[in-house]
């Protein structure tokens, strides 16, 4: 066959799978060897590749050492003196830490020691002792910056010459605990603690601070790294009032974008890595201590991924046209609130995003009982229209049906499961045939009015799958892991997703059904049950959730895997969704206490690329 370059004069190359685009918002983060010692409020220095962990507390404040070479830690010789929430700066060959703690009681540190890659000595103190500071640069030219003395917090900057440590400007907002990276003229200082956690972010010219666009989310005692003020990325750490988080926010020297989470939410971790698009994350408190170590590698060759569109040749003029459309980062907005008030674990929820049902529920209130309402949303607003005949929660039912026909299948939670069933019709709901298999505690769901899966719930936890053609219910193959608290989505009674759940512990199993058969495919990113999710089996959304704590974390399932998109505004579980693909939906209810709406949304453009020969 001849190829189209003997043709034209050029070849349409092709890869195997498509390619990320390059950069910190399409990085995700991988699980790597553990460290020897599990420990938190450490130093961390060096790159991904090789890092160092050096000090922290575990059941004592430690002087330990340890060197990662990319793939294993070793013990390496100790620091002099042992510490807690000291900083560092430098590579495994030549580096710094510098302040902390050497309680308890705690005493604040101005120790300084200097590492050559086989041991360390004391060189010249800080001249203000303090701990949980900050740190940039090398072992040459560093800035320490911030932290905490017995007095309350310090704004105190310092720079290491490679003798001796000089005052500079300090920081505008004195806190502690922040994370901290760059050079000596172009370093960040972000977030951190005060009275509390703050969303503040300032960056250092070489002379002075000023303060940047703020962090979407305020935490104290996290990791970061930098490569200089323009680019950093900040991860974990703990938000008010007290929540430990997974949460990774980048910076590109205008804005802070969330992108993919820490496989595991830890406070008082350390970062290492001199760039935004490479890092490791390593140890903190879970809680417990945790000696594991994560690392954070951006998206792929620079390539922009084309989803759909079409390609045509035009042999006249000798050109190559593609049109597509290109999908950029989802993010979720505010939207309506619902008129019945705060509302959780509705019977079924379905739609898109601008045409959404939800019926059933309960109130958040401890005397709040099961609801009939039952409300419809047109993009803006919900408002209230005709209740269910048996007010009920924690059902499912067609998930891929519309405003103007559904199904809400069984229910309860403390009472009876029930088996009932009823249709919605656009304007009323009428009792229809029964499940076979009575059922409760957030089944899933997946379908339409005429042709509807109901798979897996608590009567007591079972895997059962019933299958609805518009007029009866028929029993078919069970799911392969029995779960309740789970979530659902499908097309159709041929094609449908079964993620998260409870079996009773919390799963992050996903089966696939093929209209015969489940298959377990790729798990979700977090363990996690109460979740709330949409789409169908070939492109689906997973939100929020029990991991515990709950959790704000979003997961999009492209039909053989889940990737952590961006997080929801609020962490919450207990929610509803609606959606018909991973590129637009709903978020919808939820605890606690939520009447609210969030809006996913994947922005799309269309492109035209012309190539001449």
């Amino acid at each position: 066959m001849t190829d189209f370059k003997a043709i034209k004069g050029f070849n349409v190359k092709s890869l195997a799978t498509d390619p990320l685009g390059a950069g910190a918002p399409n990085g995700t983060w991988a699980s790597a060897n553990a460290m020897n010692t599990a420990r938190g409020a450490a130093a961390g220095l060096g790159i991904q590749t090789a890092a160092i962990i050096v000090g922290g507390e575990a059941s004592s404040i430690l002087a330990l050492n340890e060197v990662y070479n990319g793939s294993t830690w070793s013990e390496e010789a100790d620091i002099n003196t042992a510490r807690k929430a000291n900083a560092g700066s430098g590579t495994t060959a030549a580096g710094l830490t510098f302040g902390g703690a050497s309680g308890p009681p705690a005493a604040e540190q101005a120790n300084n020691e200097v590492w050559d890659g086989s041991c360390w000595s004391e060189e010249g103190d800080l001249n203000t002792g303090r701990a949980s500071l900050g740190g940039a640069g090398t072992s040459t030219a560093a800035l320490a910056m911030g932290g905490i003395l017995s007095t309350g917090e310090s704004a105190s900057n310092e720079s290491w010459n490679g003798t001796a440590w000089t005052e500079l400007a300090a920081i505008n907002t004195a806190r502690n605990s922040a994370a901290s990276g760059g050079t000596v003229t172009s370093a960040i200082f972000a977030v951190g603690l005060t009275t509390a956690p703050v969303n503040n972010v300032e960056t250092w010219d070489g002379t002075s601070w000023s303060e940047v666009a703020e962090v979407n989310s305020a935490r104290s005692i996290l990791g970061g790294t930098a490569k200089d003020a323009n680019n950093s990325i900040i991860f974990g750490g703990r938000t008010p009032p007290g929540a430990d988080v997974a949460i990774t926010e980048a910076w590109n020297g205008t804005a802070w974008t969330e992108i993919a989470n820490l496989g595991t939410s830890r406070d008082n971790t350390q970062g290492a890595g001199a760039s935004n698009t490479s890092a490791i994350c390593m140890g903190g408190v879970t809680p417990p201590f945790t000696n594991a170590t994560e690392e954070f590698t951006s998206g792929g060759i620079g390539d922009t991924i084309k989803n759909e569109g079409q390609v045509y040749y035009n042999s006249t003029a000798g050109t190559m046209n593609i049109t597509a459309v290109v999908f950029g980062t989802g993010a979720w907005a505010s939207g309506g609130t619902l008129v019945s008030g705060n509302r959780r674990n509705s019977v079924v929820s379905c739609g898109v995003q601008t045409a959404a049902l939800i019926a059933g529920g309960y109130g958040n209130a401890p005397d709040d009982g099961p609801k009939a309402y039952t409300e419809i949303y047109n993009g803006s607003s919900w408002s209230e229209v005709a209740d269910l005949n048996t007010a009920r929660a924690f059902g499912s039912g067609s998930t891929n049906g519309t405003t103007g026909a559904t199904i809400a299948a069984g229910g309860g939670q403390g009472d009876p499961a029930t088996n009932l069933v009823e249709l919605w019709d656009g304007s009323c709901w009428s009792e229809v045939a029964e499940l076979n298999t009575a059922r409760a505690e957030d089944p899933g769901g997946a379908g339409t009015a005429t042709s509807a899966l109901v798979f897996g719930g608590n009567a007591p936890v079972i895997n059962s799958n019933e299958s609805w053609d518009g007029s009866s219910w028929t029993e078919i193959a069970n799911l392969n892991t029995a779960r309740k608290q789970l979530a659902g989505c499908g097309a159709d009674n041929t094609s449908a997703l079964a993620f998260g759940g409870s079996v009773p512990a919390r799963t992050a199993k996903t089966e696939l059904w093929d209209g015969t058969s489940w298959t377990e495919v790729n798990d979700l990113s977090q363990t996690k049950q109460h979740l709330g999710g949409f789409g169908v089996a070939t492109g689906a959304i997973a939100f929020g959730g029990d991991v515990p704590p709950r959790t704000v974390n979003t997961e999009s399932w492209n039909g053989t895997s889940w990737t952590e998109v961006g997080n929801l505004a609020s962490a919450q579980q207990y929610s509803n969704g609606a959606g018909s693909s991973n590129k637009a939906g709903l978020a919808i209810g939820g605890y606690p206490d939520r009447a609210t709406t969030e809006e996913w949304t994947v922005p799309e453009t269309i492109t035209n690329v012309v190539m001449t020969d």
